[in-house]
């Protein structure tokens, strides 16, 4: 399994904390620059490894992330996806000016994107992006005091854009741009690029995954599960032959999932699907699935029958309890990029509340371990671990309900 690979250059300002970081393509053979790809594809890459494989939490919430981009880049709808409040466009110098480019502009600053103008040397046509533009980078390279009051002084008077010196190297540089009135710098002198990396789960399980949060939001209805579940052809041909190898539409053909969700209901069609879904995974260890299914109705079961009001964040919680196993990464990276409640979230990580409590139960009795009290009335370890035989004979069950469904 290839690794993702990111490269970061922190962005400091006049107190020498980071408040931003540079994404940087980092190429298989280990270079920041002078790759052969062009720069479309290596943004392409930035983006999809920081914003889908490896996840940018890990900078941090509270910085900002800068971005370089052609103009093919900047007119396309893949911008438009990203996080308007987080991301800071660099607009490369190498771009050609044209009334399409700056239309482009203009709509990503309405969006609240934050553009920034990089290696800048003014020429009257970067007028228009000036106007819309919220930082200046300035290469600073090799460059004194005198040097860099000179480009400085090159600059339209008027514009009331941030400074961000680049490329500094030393000391006496950074002391230098400080004095000239610099909020923001970046250079090797302040820190060198570093390498993020992380294992990238088979696309497959990558899409799976979205989709299980997805049907895991209590205000799903109706309408968006169909459609959500149509998009996967496999599944949701899987789906229909299951309902009908598990006799519940009692010999009714069965035409279309808006019939099958009426017939068995919306709740049990979210959870099929998502039970579903993971026993279609290219590759999944087949005790994998048995333990993800075990959990996931151990934990359900105890909140039908002793908190119902939690039954179906519980579970969301089984479900999920074992993703590591399935994806093949550390549990917390994960669970971390999920549109879960942060609720499920810690009781997933760390067994908070009831319904870590709950989980937490489910890994003692499967290792053979003295069951905890949990705060609900009436369950105790006898039955607790009869809940948990329970829940394994129904996995079984259902595991052989999807093998027969897969192979008619």
């Amino acid at each position: 399994m290839p690794d993702s690979l990111l490269g970061i250059q922190p962005i400091f300002n006049r107190r020498r904390e980071i408040v931003a970081y540079e994404l940087l393509f980092r190429s298989p053979a280990g270079g920041f620059e002078d790759d052969p790809i062009d720069a479309a594809s290596a943004t392409t890459q930035v983006i999809l490894n920081a914003f889908m494989e490896l996840g940018v939490e890990r900078l941090g919430q509270d910085k900002r992330l800068f971005l370089n981009l052609n103009e093919t880049l900047l007119e396309s709808e893949l911008i438009q996806s990203l996080p308007p409040g987080r991301v800071v466009l660099e607009i490369l110098e190498t771009v050609q000016i044209t009334p399409q480019l700056i239309a482009a502009a203009q709509r990503l600053v309405g969006q609240g994107f934050a553009l920034a103008l990089d290696d800048f040397v003014y020429t009257p046509a970067w007028d228009p992006l000036l106007a819309l533009a919220r930082i200046i980078k300035l290469d600073v390279q090799g460059a004194d005091r005198a040097a860099i009051a000179a480009k400085l002084a090159a600059l339209p008077r008027g514009q009331r854009l941030h400074l961000l010196a680049e490329k500094v190297e030393t000391a006496e540089q950074f002391q230098d741009c400080l004095d000239l009135g610099f909020e923001l710098f970046q250079g090797y002198y302040l820190a060198r690029p570093q390498i993020l990396s992380g294992r990238r789960p088979p696309a497959n399980r990558l899409q799976a995954l979205r989709l299980l949060a997805r049907l895991q939001d209590e205000g799903i209805g109706l309408q968006e599960v169909e459609q959500l579940v149509s998009q996967d052809v496999t599944l949701s041909y899987r789906l229909l032959r299951f309902i009908g190898n598990a006799a519940i539409s009692q010999g009714r053909p069965l035409h279309h999932l808006r019939q099958a969700i009426t017939l068995v209901g919306l709740r049990t069609i979210r959870q099929w699907a998502a039970l579903l879904l993971i026993g279609s995974l290219e590759d999944i260890n087949p005790y994998s699935f048995t333990r993800a299914l075990t959990y996931a109705r151990f934990c359900q079961l105890v909140g039908e029958r002793h908190c119902p009001e939690e039954s179906d964040r519980l579970f969301a919680v089984g479900l999920f309890a074992n993703l590591d196993e399935i994806l093949l990464l550390p549990l917390a990276e994960a669970v971390e990029p999920l549109p879960l409640d942060p609720e499920i979230k810690g009781a997933i990580l760390n067994h908070e509340g009831l319904l870590g409590g709950v989980l937490a139960q489910a890994k003692r009795i499967e290792n053979g371990e003295q069951a905890s009290q949990i705060p609900l009335a009436g369950v105790g370890d006898e039955r607790l671990a009869a809940y948990f035989l329970e829940s394994f004979a129904w996995a079984r069950e259902f595991q052989r309900q999807v093998e027969r469904s897969a192979a008619s």
